[in-house]
């Protein structure tokens, strides 16, 4: 007992010191367990990396990366308040200050750690939990909207922090979306929107027409919920609407 291991992919450091010390990195992709001869390290291999307690080199490279650990620990795109119990289908943890990273791993990120690119959003995307999405470095986006009687409940805007997100049209249902890291629906999607246009460098026209689109002809063929969701007031355009007024 007594090895370390790193996860190549969330960073996090682990190592077994006693006798079954089951341990798994925050992502899930690697873990170790130790017995009384033996460590047992499981996972996925191409994340896992050995560390040599007794190579002075690698302690140097250790404490070298722990306090750059330090320094960046804000890895994830989104954080939670709270999580989904999959067993159960209910939420829990809600009052831990502590943030759950993409809704799963408890971490020991607070909301007042986190930095200013960062908004705050509710969404059934992320079971109505309270979270926080990372606005800076979003490479693509992609809206989706169906025509109902709503604006944006069952509207998507998809984001991408590395890749061209790729839409196909479905024949019979809504469009087949790929290569996405998060999407949201709901409310929330144009304030999510300014905060990218601010946080990111990326062009936001398509999306910004998609947007124009829906509403357009919601206001055209939903009269009674626009007048309703406005309170009768006419709105000519969305976008300004939401700059006067979001929160």
């Amino acid at each position: 007992m007594g090895e370390r291991i790193r996860c190549r992919k969330c960073g996090d450091i682990l190592q077994s010191k006693y006798r079954h010390d089951f341990q798994m990195c925050k992502c899930g992709s690697c873990y170790i367990d130790g017995g009384d001869d033996y460590c047992r390290v499981g996972g996925e291999k191409e994340n896992i990396e050995w560390i040599d307690r007794n190579d002075g080199k690698q302690f140097k490279y250790l404490f070298d990366y722990c306090e750059e650990i330090i320094n960046k620990k804000i890895m994830s795109n989104w954080y939670t308040r709270g999580r989904l119990d999959r067993k159960t289908w209910k939420l829990e943890d809600q009052e831990n200050e502590f943030l759950y990273s993409e809704g799963k791993y408890i971490t020991k990120i607070k909301e007042i750690d986190l930095p200013k690119d960062y908004i705050k959003i509710r969404s059934r995307t992320i079971w109505y939990l309270t979270g926080y999405l990372r606005t800076s470095g979003v490479k693509d986006l992609y809206y989706t909207y169906i025509k109902e009687n709503h604006l944006f409940k069952d509207d998507y805007l998809y984001i991408s922090y590395d890749k061209k997100i790729e839409g196909i049209k479905g024949k019979y249902s809504n469009d087949e979306v790929r290569n996405f890291d998060f999407f949201i629906c709901g409310g929330d999607i144009i304030k999510v929107l300014f905060a990218i246009e601010k946080n990111s460098d990326i062009d936001t026209t398509k999306i910004r027409n998609k947007i124009k689109e829906k509403f357009e002809w919601w206001k055209e063929n939903e009269q009674e919920d626009y007048k309703r969701s406005f309170g009768g007031k006419k709105i000519d355009d969305i976008f300004e609407y939401y700059e006067k007024n979001i929160k």
